[in-house]
């Protein structure tokens, strides 16, 4: 292909990246559970291969881990079932209280602005506009997330053909490449479960900080509003000031400014944590990938497949991050993806000591 003109290799390459989209967004209901049941099988991959170690047959230890896994979820989506169940009962009072304080907002901005109440009233209705694009964002969300009644029936057949889909991939590849295939295998069994595993233990335990946070700070339906920001942080970067806007919005409308307040001090605090203290710890280094590409990666996951796609975006680009290292011709684009080569200019904990004389003996 090197023998035709730079322009013309170029805009076939840009119209196969556009096909490539169009066909993701055509066939989202069939791969949308496919590829979160690939992500489901990585992470109770190791409690199916320790069930298997202890002789029990391959067909019961994928029922014992998929039956387990959904009555886990059962018991956390009946707990947010039911307070959310108070929420809504309490709906009509709060819409009402909302709409009070808004008017008082609006009222004190034109006050202390001097901008016209037409205006204003122009900008909320620009932003109910966009409401109503989130509305629909969302509910096209919801119509996908109903399919997945698949997830499992995937997962299963996932989890029992692992071996056979191996087989099938070594099929193509050259024998003096097989070291390298096994090497990209090893590398995704280990480093996408544990990363898995990690991003839910930090999920839960923002529930609670969230929750003590609201509760502490005399917010309304704090553990609800706890347990929906935390769950938000599943979508890295982006998820935490999603999840926290919803309780800043819900508190402007409903509560005081000064309560809204304290919900910002409170998000500068958990987002420092969790920053610094918990996925670090806990998620470790696993996926090494920059906040560019993290970023940029979820606004474009988000565009083609919605809230799905935001969610499990990382873990794949984790896993093309490991084939990139690993294949010779490639290995540039790892290293772009990565956090490599930026060490010197990384603000964190280490450095700081180093900086400023925080360490033992000095």
């Amino acid at each position: 292909m090197n023998q035709y003109p730079l322009l013309l290799r170029s805009t076939i390459r840009l119209a196969f990246a556009f096909l490539l989209i169009a066909a993701l967004i055509l066939t989202r209901q069939l791969l949308v559970p496919l590829f979160l049941s690939v992500m489901l099988a990585y992470l109770l991959y190791p409690y199916a291969e320790w069930l298997e170690s202890k002789n029990i047959p391959r067909i019961a230890t994928n029922l014992i881990v998929i039956l387990g896994f959904g009555i886990f979820l059962g018991i956390i989506g009946s707990a947010v079932g039911v307070l959310a169940s108070n929420f809504t009962g309490d709906f009509s009072q709060i819409r009402i209280q909302f709409e009070n304080n808004l008017q008082n907002i609006l009222g004190s901005i034109t006050g202390y602005t001097g901008i016209s109440e037409e205006s204003i009233n122009s900008l909320v209705r620009d932003i109910g506009e966009t409401g109503q694009y989130l509305s629909e964002f969302f509910t096209t969300t919801t119509n996908t997330l109903l399919t997945l009644g698949l997830l499992p029936v995937y997962t299963f057949l996932l989890l029992f053909y692992r071996d056979k889909f191996r087989e099938f991939v070594s099929m193509f590849i050259h024998e003096e490449h097989e070291e390298v295939l096994e090497n990209i295998i090893v590398q995704a069994s280990e480093v996408v479960p544990k990363y898995l595993k990690g991003l839910l233990i930090v999920c839960f335990l923002l529930m609670g900080l969230n929750s003590l946070g609201f509760y502490l700070i005399g917010l309304e339906y704090a553990l609800l509003f706890g347990i929906i920001a935390a769950l938000f942080n599943l979508i890295p970067y982006l998820g935490t000031i999603l999840g926290y806007g919803i309780v800043l919005l819900f508190t402007l409308g409903t509560q005081s400014p000064s309560l809204a307040v304290a919900v910002i001090i409170q998000f500068a605090i958990v987002q420092f944590l969790e920053n610094n203290i918990l996925t670090p710890n806990i998620t470790g280094s696993y996926v090494e990938i920059n906040p560019l590409v993290i970023i940029f990666s979820l606004i474009a996951a988000g565009m083609i497949w919605g809230l799905p796609g935001m969610l499990i975006i990382i873990p794949y680009l984790g896993l093309f991050k490991i084939v990139c290292e690993n294949v010779e011709s490639l290995k540039p684009i790892g290293f772009l993806l990565g956090t490599k080569g930026t060490e010197r200019h990384s603000i964190t904990i280490k450095s700081l000591q180093k900086r400023f004389g925080w360490v033992k003996g000095e």
